[in-house]
């Protein structure tokens, strides 16, 4: 199962890679075709500006040049060059270079990056030849306006943007998921410690107990056996976390009665008085779960209970009933101290916990298992400051 997951995610991965170079390269392709567009607009508009001023220039029988330069090449807002016949440039507007005021003579360097603009722009716009009774006078080199240099380059300024953003992002994720998977590896080796200690300790104390009392053995064996079965039980569910566990049909009233059995003899009794009480609908008998996972799902909250009553006392009741006809719910409430509304989002974060020696694991691994292995539900129905909170597990019965 594992080796799918991974391929799944290595191939979903791929997809998404895939799909964002397709977006990127559509994205440029479109703006680019937007770009052409515009530019072909522009080339239009001003070869029948310049069609227009011509037609002025012809019917002045003087062929006075001066209101071409006025209304053409004066009021320009983007990069133009006029040159003569023999491509040699006379006027210029718009260029990082002084405009000719014809005091002075051009300059060869000046000329040379003249007409080297030149030469680019008739790459990218044809030049617009100037008139005069059927004789060229010269040609009127332009390139892009600002407008469209800027939409050309826009759209590599935004994916170099959000490309900034995405790499931040997952890089974000990426830490905190590390931080995450370094806090379930930390907290399911001391989930690990503490399910083997107690089953051990008891060991280790009935060993001792059997040293000092040798003919009691008929006493200590049946109290090894129950620890040798919880260390089973133990290694079973450790076993079955990240794998797909074995879902069978179960009676859901006896699972209930044998985990809560089990800590009636494990309550805290030096500091206030702890019942754990049920009510069990006798309607609900068989139900689809993973035995050993589900008691663990119990154990967890449970313990989460009794930390909530700190030592004081209190009730922890487990009730049962149909939540709809194919769904029951099992109610897990407490009368401990609550839980603050600005915590309530977090606690099945994993590596989340309130407790000084807490490792924040129990919740996040119980509503794993119930919603990940079971297709069940397992929320925090409600808590009041003060007056404990209540766990709802919902399942399906088929």
């Amino acid at each position: 199962m594992a080796k799918n997951v991974y391929r799944l995610k290595g191939n979903f991965k791929g997809f998404l890679f895939v799909l964002a170079i397709l977006i990127t390269l559509g994205s440029l392709y479109y703006s680019q075709l937007l770009v052409k567009e515009l530019q072909a607009q522009s080339r239009e508009f001003l070869r029948f500006r310049v069609s227009i001023l011509e037609r002025e220039i012809n019917s002045d029988e003087s062929g006075d040049l001066s209101f071409f330069f006025a209304n053409v090449i004066q009021t320009a807002d983007y990069p133009i060059i006029y040159t003569d016949t023999a491509m040699t440039p006379l006027n210029w507007r718009n260029i990082d270079l002084p405009e000719n005021t014809g005091t002075h003579p051009i300059s060869p360097d000046t000329l040379k990056y003249l007409q080297k603009l030149v030469a680019e722009f008739d790459e990218t716009n044809p030049p617009i030849s100037i008139t005069y009774q059927e004789n060229t006078l010269g040609y009127y080199h332009y390139g892009d306006s600002k407008t469209i240099s800027k939409l050309r380059w826009l759209p590599f300024i935004e994916i170099g943007i959000v490309a900034m953003f995405i790499l931040i992002g997952y890089a974000g994720f990426h830490s905190i998921k590390k931080s995450e998977e370094r806090l379930i590896w930390v907290g399911m080796a001391k989930e690990t410690a503490h399910q083997l200690g107690t089953p051990l300790s008891s060991q280790i104390g009935w060993l001792e107990y059997l040293k000092t009392n040798p003919k009691q053995v008929g006493k200590v064996v049946p109290e090894l056996e129950k620890d040798l079965r919880r260390l089973q039980t133990i290694t079973k569910r450790f076993s079955q976390i990240g794998s797909l566990p074995d879902i069978h049909p179960e009676n859901l009233t006896e699972i209930i009665s044998e985990t809560v059995q089990y800590f009636q003899k494990r309550l805290p009794k030096h500091s206030g008085k702890v019942r754990i009480e049920t009510a069990l609908s006798p309607e609900i008998a068989v139900v689809k779960l993973n035995k050993d996972l589900f008691s663990w799902v119990l154990e967890n909250l449970i313990k989460n209970g009794l930390d909530a009553m700190e030592n004081r006392g209190g009730t922890i009741t487990i009730t049962t009933r149909k939540h709809s006809d194919s769904q029951v719910q099992i109610d897990v409430k407490d009368t401990g101290k609550g839980i603050d509304k600005k915590n309530r989002k977090d606690i099945f974060k994993p590596g989340y916990s309130t407790k000084k020696r807490g490792w924040g694991l129990g919740l996040s691994l119980a509503k794993r298992i119930i919603e990940d292995y079971h297709g069940g539900k397992l929320v925090l129905k409600e808590s009041h400051s003060g007056g404990g909170s209540t766990f709802r597990i919902i399942l399906n019965t088929a």
